[in-house]
């Protein structure tokens, strides 16, 4: 479902209306309003073309226009804000890393990506006492990986 109060509160942030961006989009007022509403899908030219009236990335037009932004997160929990492409470049290769710079975020590059989504990720998944994960669901299948199993199925 679209995120109509994002679309809405970003039209008023730039002083512009339905009709403005409609202008823009060079489509009909109502049409744009219908889809602002969420009652006419979003096509991917339109998509684009909001994104430009706004000047914003594509990323965030897209993900509003189905309502979901948090990604993985749980409600209520804090977002991953993943940085520029050159930010996650730096991250995840080491002979890219910047001398522990410090990006606009926050966020220091010098940490892995997976140091820095550790903490993020932290009570996102709870395992029952007792339950082995590395235990095969099921014990037949399971003898396909043993060493000692001939490699031949019998039904």
């Amino acid at each position: 479902m679209i995120d109509s109060a994002w679309f809405y509160r970003q039209l008023e942030a730039r002083g512009g209306s339905v009709r403005d961006l409609a202008r823009f989009l060079e489509l009909d007022p109502s049409s744009v309003s219908r889809m602002l509403r969420g009652e006419r899908k979003m096509s991917a030219e339109e998509q684009d073309g909001i994104a430009a009236y706004f000047g914003l990335p594509l990323a965030d037009v897209a993900a509003r226009r189905k309502g979901e932004t948090t990604g993985f997160s749980e409600p209520g929990q804090e977002p991953f804000a993943m940085g520029s492409e050159m930010e996650m470049v730096r991250a995840i290769r080491p002979e890219h890393r910047s001398g522990g710079r410090t990006s606009p975020q926050g966020s220091d590059t010098s940490l892995s990506f997976f140091e820095r989504i550790r903490s993020k990720m932290a009570g996102t998944v709870t395992v029952m006492p007792g339950v082995d994960l590395t235990e095969p669901a099921d014990p037949d299948w399971a003898r396909v990986y043993d060493e000692d199993h001939d490699k031949t199925f019998r039904f």
